[in-house]
């Protein structure tokens, strides 16, 4: 049996690389003539970086930038040919903070705009940049802040680059604007649709994620809608209502309208990369997984990618999970065949997470054993 192992990370727990090795390391040990193929894969969120690094042989480097609190961090970043890879999440991620320290009334994208200013410095042309998994909704001023754009109130006095401020931005001086970054193509990888503001905004949909109260998201959707108009009086054009320009807390509109960004899907872009496609003809079974499936994973997350990727080539898709929150008859019409949670018992989550590595390894023998079992009859 040729088997694909190609799952994404299950947050809180392990990266997409180590949950590969654990699922090949089970299929082993139950079929111990199969063939076992890893393709750890991303879709622009955590995980991007380390994906596109295997991918395209890239170097990576650490580089001192500013966290979500604006706390220096070492953050990674990656150079193949003449191209950076950055994943925002390595520097404005929701997972760099504690519970309590999450709200994006207070959190920055400054970070990611130090990562750019680093790429420029080693004269790519150009950057990658995935968006997902941000702890911000600051509309990508922290990163434009980094790169010496200055957001000024009433009074033109320079305000602090965070979502709180948003709603008090009056004026855009770029007189310190870092130029050179025009020059370089940025290409995002993302799969969210959502504009910048508004019911289906990122202050709406997405800031209650990263601890913004109801009172916060009121806040937020205030202020982004006060960005737009002042981004839409300085550059004399609205991308505010464009698709992704919701992404990352408004980074996507920033990186969209201030930089002349193009969107990729980050699944579309990493299963092109890889040559996935002749690794899913090669293969008898398609394994994939994440930490929570639900119906936000058939929007576009890596497992969905996969699976419609298999399902054109008639192949059997099982996908492991952590958690399951999606009906059999809606994940059935994207090719997955079935999917399995690992947890195998009422349990708090706390223990779910800590004990992962078991519960994916038990739960992958488990299928491997059904499937040899059901070959055999």
């Amino acid at each position: 049996m040729k088997y694909l192992v190609a799952p994404d990370k299950y947050k809180g727990s392990f990266d997409a690389s180590v949950a590969s090795e654990i699922i090949k390391e089970a299929i082993i040990e139950v079929d111990k003539s199969a063939e076992v193929f890893q393709l750890p894969l991303a879709d622009g969120g955590e995980g991007t970086l380390t994906a596109l690094s295997k991918i395209f042989g890239a170097k990576i480097e650490e580089v001192e930038v500013s966290d979500p609190l604006f706390r220096k961090i070492k953050s990674r970043i990656g150079f193949f040919e003449d191209k950076a890879i950055i994943e925002m999440a390595e520097c404005s991620g929701l997972l760099l903070l504690k519970d309590e320290e999450r709200n994006p009334l207070y959190t920055t994208t400054y970070g990611v705009g130090e990562l750019i200013k680093y790429a420029i410095s080693k004269k790519v042309k150009e950057i990658i940049i995935g968006i997902g998994g941000s702890a911000t909704n600051d509309a990508g001023v922290g990163m434009l802040n980094s790169l010496g754009m200055k957001f000024l109130d009433e009074n033109g006095e320079e305000l602090k680059p965070i979502g709180q401020n948003l709603v008090k931005i009056k004026k855009i001086d770029d007189s310190d604007f870092l130029k050179d970054v025009l020059k370089i193509k940025f290409t995002v990888l993302c799969d969210v649709t959502n504009p910048l503001y508004g019911e289906n905004g990122a202050a709406y949909v997405f800031a209650p994620q990263k601890g913004a109260d109801e009172n916060a998201v009121k806040l937020l959707d205030m202020g982004l809608r006060n960005f737009a108009n002042v981004a839409k009086e300085y550059l004399g054009k609205d991308l505010s209502l464009s698709s992704g320009a919701g992404a990352a807390g408004g980074l996507g509109f920033a990186l969209l309208a201030f930089l002349n960004a193009q969107y990729v899907s980050g699944i579309d872009y990493i299963l092109s990369a890889s040559n996935a496609e002749e690794h899913v003809k090669w293969a008898d079974i398609i394994i994939t997984g994440e930490g929570r499936f639900d119906r936000q994973s058939l929007s576009g997350k890596s497992t969905i990618g996969i699976a419609r990727l298999g399902a054109k080539f008639s192949k059997m898709v099982i996908v492991i999970s952590g958690s399951i929150d999606c009906p059999f008859e809606e994940y059935s019409k994207e090719g997955i065949t079935s999917i399995f949670s690992i947890v195998d018992m009422a349990s708090s989550l706390d223990r779910c997470l800590k004990e992962a590595p078991r519960l994916l390894k038990e739960t992958t023998k488990s299928i491997v054993n059904l499937i040899l079992r059901a070959k055999k009859l």
